[in-house]
């Protein structure tokens, strides 16, 4: 149980900032004018990923899926930053 809390309050905040990042990446003028929202959101969303971690079966699996998520969503915004 203590690994699934884990998993989800370390790994859930940079997989919520990394997300939000990503989408004001991808909105027009990289999202200025949604700066704002963003900010409001990412507490939700990061909360959101936390109880979405007990939804795994054990807490390596947890792990592993946050984990995973966390390199995916890193690798995507820094190729998108790279090319432009």
């Amino acid at each position: 149980m203590i690994a699934r809390c884990l998993a989800g309050t370390l790994l859930g905040f940079p997989l919520a900032a990394l997300v939000l990042a990503l989408l004001l990446h991808l909105l027009p003028g990289h999202g200025e004018a949604f700066l704002i929202p963003a900010l409001i959101l990412f507490f939700p969303l990061w909360t959101a990923l936390m109880a979405g971690a007990y939804l795994f079966r054990n807490g390596l699996r947890a792990w592993l899926v946050l984990g995973g998520a966390n390199v995916t969503v890193f690798a995507v915004l820094w190729l998108l930053r790279l090319h432009g």
